[in-house]
């Protein structure tokens, strides 16, 4: 007699799903990591996008002879060493110059501030998606 063992066994169908179990147990942190790495990377980026859109603004300024980007005044800047203040998305005409500058997502990053001091950018914030991403130092952290 003929016996016909095509298939496989409910044994190792179980084996199989178990492995497959085990793998994803791994894999699934190992990736939700880079995920999120990935993101904050992303974030650093778009960070740093709206610091260079927030210096090309102070310099725009300087070229406008604007003494403090805050006020928007002119009063005959003369050096730029005599530029200091804060740029912020609240700043008027010179806050939406940076976020136009930057091109990014004004949903995603809802505020900047960048003090400033001799016309060059010395520490800031920015908020990207509720996250704050803080320079100090030239570092952002």
């Amino acid at each position: 007699m003929k016996k016909n063992n095509k298939g496989f066994t409910l044994v190792e169908l179980i084996v199989v799903l178990v492995i497959l179990a085990i793998l994803a147990a791994i894999l699934v942190p190992t990736l939700l990591g880079y995920i999120d790495r990935a993101r904050s990377e992303k974030d650093f980026s778009t960070a740093q996008t709206v610091r260079v859109a927030a210096q090309a603004a102070i310099d725009q300024a300087y070229g406008d002879g604007v003494k403090t980007v805050a006020s928007g005044t002119n009063s005959a800047c003369t050096s730029i060493d005599t530029m200091s203040g804060v740029i912020a998305n609240t700043t008027t005409t010179y806050g939406d110059i940076v976020f136009t500058l930057s091109g990014v997502d004004t949903a995603k990053v809802t505020a900047f501030s960048f003090d400033y001091s001799n016309g060059i950018i010395t520490k800031g914030s920015v908020t990207i998606s509720g996250h704050e991403y803080k320079l100090e130092n030239g570092a952002w952290k």
